[in-house]
């Protein structure tokens, strides 16, 4: 009986475990896919304030 008990924790702390591993390695991917994301945005927006001043200048 305890070996089954203990059968039993070791199967869902590995369970659990997995489901942790999962979990922090889909995070990690969404706050990759934000990050460039965001970085891309940033570098748009820099370049069209670069065009507009350039824009301005010429007038």
């Amino acid at each position: 009986m305890l070996a089954l008990i203990l059968s039993q924790l070791a199967l869902y702390g590995a369970a659990a475990l997995i489901g942790f591993a999962l979990g922090w390695r889909m995070r990690a991917l969404r706050h990759m896919l934000v990050a460039n994301t965001l970085e891309r945005d940033l570098e748009d927006l820099r370049a069209r304030i670069g065009e507009a001043h350039v824009r301005r200048a010429r007038r």
